[in-house]
């Protein structure tokens, strides 16, 4: 019973943001094709960080009706419309996290295995809002990477997985 009513609530968010980017769509004068909602459903429906790349392994079935091109072309009206963050943690590749019904949080990254660790941490956003109002700012919004490598260093147990 507990799973349903979750399972209706991420139903119900889904649709709550494929209305808000239909109507991005429309207000910017851009056609609402069956691609672009097929692909913002598929980002709205992940909780993780991903790539372009991965996101296109995610339409091997459909290479023919949804290009690369395309894909990267949706990601960017995405970004631009505030409803994708793009991050760039260093690698040759962007990774995409949506941004309506998440929180706020930061990010650990691991520089052997690209593994992405997610935390929010009050005592660090206290200790910002305390900075930025000893200098006299206003803080509008931040991001807070944190660099590092699994204590198993080069033998890291994720090494392997699926997190690149």
């Amino acid at each position: 019973m507990k799973k349903e009513i979750k399972k209706q609530h991420f139903q119900k968010e889904v649709e709550k943001e494929m209305e808000i980017f239909e109507d991005l769509l429309k207000k910017d004068g851009l056609k609402v094709t069956a691609q672009r909602l097929l692909v913002a459903e598929k980002i709205f429906s992940l909780h993780s960080h991903f790539t372009a790349e991965s996101l296109s392994d995610m339409f091997k079935d459909k290479r023919d009706e949804i290009s690369k091109a395309t894909i990267y072309r949706i990601l960017s009206i995405m970004v631009k419309a505030n409803l994708l963050i793009e991050n760039d943690f260093g690698k040759d590749y962007k990774y995409y996290e949506h941004i309506i019904g998440h929180e706020h949080h930061d990010h650990i990254i691991c520089m052997d295995c690209n593994r992405i660790v997610e935390f929010f941490e009050p005592k660090i956003e206290e200790l910002q809002e305390k900075i930025a109002e000893s200098n006299n700012f206003t803080i509008k919004g931040h991001s807070l990477n944190i660099y590092a490598n699994c204590k198993k260093g080069s033998s890291c147990e994720h090494l392997n997985s699926n997190y690149k």
